[in-house]
């Protein structure tokens, strides 16, 4: 709108994946926007370009015809494989280099777990497109030799599945000798030693594991097809082996998740400190509450026990509607304030220590 105010003839696209959970909803709310792209616009932004006049003949893509919100239809996810890297030279990446995390390396898109909480098979497809292990080692080479990058991050959903792709990978690194160091996320179920030692020879210094619940119950619920004593053996590989000892360690897991039962509550709390006193300031837990989105199973569940209903929306106007988007399973939500209570006293001990180093 403010745009439009300064320069009324500019035309205005949006996209992302953000944008593509709610395309229609955020089309409508802003007149001002022109046109919307739907999930991936490598190739659908440079097809409306050459198409601008007639944008109906391009597929993937949101328009307005005598004021009405128009869609063209979906479009075949591209073939990731034959995409080009990024073109980096057009930026000033040394802008970048103060933090790391924000240069990130793409092996592939599409995601065929099914994660009750989540919506990347919708957003990116429900099958793996995989570039080769060739072609992103090109990149990585061209990032720390001409760009002088020294750390960077897999932007994967999951790195290591396949997990031969993701070896592949490592040993090509390892091939060409590239001075380096990344961070990942990866699964537990794709992680075996063999695997963790090479990616910390091939620069791995931080990797993140989403099991999201420490109790089988909400395990098996959040449908993450593993079970308790996985993450504890996890953690234990990270303690345990000397290889790995210099690896940041991380793990998420959500507070009062679908299927979860008071026990499982303690148990999360449990591990969140033998977790921290185990991995002696390299890692720990990180704890958080479920964001209920568009097209998942936690949506339906939300639904079914009354948190949510028809007449609500995803997309909210303001903070005080966004607070009632997250999920807390009914029975335990008494407890959201005990978490609470625990986090912030989290805090405040990490806050006083500092002072006192």
């Amino acid at each position: 709108k403010n745009i439009k105010a300064v320069k009324a003839d500019i035309t205005l696209v949006a996209g992302g994946a953000g944008f593509s959970m709610f395309v229609e909803e955020i089309m409508k709310r802003n007149p001002a926007l022109d046109f919307g792209i739907y999930l991936e616009g490598e190739e659908t932004l440079p097809d409306l370009l050459e198409h601008i006049d007639n944008p109906e003949t391009v597929h993937g893509i949101f328009y307005r015809q005598n004021g009405i919100v128009c869609f063209t239809g979906k479009r075949a996810f591209l073939d990731f494989s034959k995409l080009p890297p990024p073109r980096r030279d057009l930026l000033d990446i040394s802008k970048y280099l103060s933090n790391p995390e924000s240069i990130g390396i793409q092996t592939k898109r599409g995601c065929i777990l099914k994660c009750a909480y989540c919506n990347y098979p919708m957003l990116n497809g429900a099958t793996m497109r995989l570039r080769q292990p060739e072609h992103i080692v090109d990149e990585i080479e061209e990032l720390v030799n001409v760009s002088g990058v020294r750390q960077f991050m897999f932007a994967d959903s999951v790195f290591n599945l396949p997990l031969k792709h993701a070896k592949d990978i490592c040993r090509e690194i390892l091939r060409r000798s590239i001075k380096a160091n990344w961070s990942a996320w990866l699964d537990i179920r794709y992680i075996d030693e063999e695997f963790l030692l090479l990616a910390a020879k091939a620069g791995c210094n931080s990797v993140a594991f989403s099991p999201d619940a420490v109790s089988q119950k909400a395990l098996t619920a959040l449908k993450k097809g593993i079970k308790e004593e996985d993450i504890w053996n996890t953690l234990s590989l990270f303690t345990q082996k000397k290889e790995l000892k210099g690896v940041n360690v991380t793990f998420s897991a959500f507070i009062n998740p679908p299927g979860e039962e008071l026990k499982g509550l303690f148990k999360t709390i449990l591990f969140y400190i033998r977790a921290k006193l185990m991995l002696k300031g390299r890692g720990g837990v990180f704890l958080n509450w479920i964001r209920i989105e568009p097209d998942t199973e936690v949506y339906k569940i939300a639904f079914k026990e009354g948190i949510i209903n028809e007449r609500t929306n995803l997309l909210p106007d303001n903070e005080r509607a966004l607070q009632n988007l997250f999920y807390s399973r009914p029975s335990l939500r008494y407890f959201d304030h005990v978490m609470f209570v625990f986090l912030k006293f989290i805090s405040l001990f990490k806050r006083l220590l500092g002072r006192g180093k």
